[in-house]
């Protein structure tokens, strides 16, 4: 009689542990491909020093061909970037229509002075701070069964910029 009781404990105990072990793996994987996608989006603007967009080659261009030869393309209703986030400020709304542009869920935001204390009366020709950085913000789209979808943000700031004059 104990030999059932035990058999099945052990049989439960082992499903249990590959289920988290699994919950795991999935979960690293797509925090891993979130930053990934962070990395793509901050170094496009750095490379063209800010989000910008032109005709060919700025970096709103480069996001949108990266991201979507990633697969990385979503269209989440409802979806609004929030206006700011801690002292950054909004420059790249992601509505989650379905146009080109806004099909793709990242927000990037502006942070205009990213200084110590020691730098802070420091400024450039213009009169603006000398330094300035942008994050990257994507998320991860989860749809459970039992607890319903809900999204999980990630967000990488990049490297300060310097800023020079005209």
């Amino acid at each position: 009689m104990r030999q059932g009781i035990g058999e099945a404990f052990t049989l439960n105990l082992i499903v249990l542990f590959i289920v988290i072990v699994f919950g795991i793996l999935i979960a690293t994987l797509n925090y891993y491909k979130a930053f990934k996608v962070n990395s793509m989006i901050l170094s496009s603007v750095e490379k063209f020093e800010g989000y910008n967009s032109c005709n060919k080659g700025c970096a709103k261009e480069e996001i949108q061909r990266k991201l979507t030869s990633l697969g990385y393309t979503q269209n989440v209703s409802g979806f609004k970037c929030p206006a700011t986030r801690g002292k950054g400020v909004l420059v790249a709304p992601s509505n989650g229509n379905a146009s080109q542009d806004e099909s793709l869920v990242y927000c990037v935001y502006y942070y205009a002075d990213d200084r110590g204390a020691n730098e802070k009366g420091l400024v450039n020709g213009n009169g603006k701070p000398i330094y300035y950085n942008y994050s990257a913000v994507t998320y991860i789209f989860v749809d459970l069964p039992i607890v319903g979808d809900f999204k999980i943000p990630v967000q990488t700031k990049g490297e300060r910029t310097f800023n020079f004059t005209d």
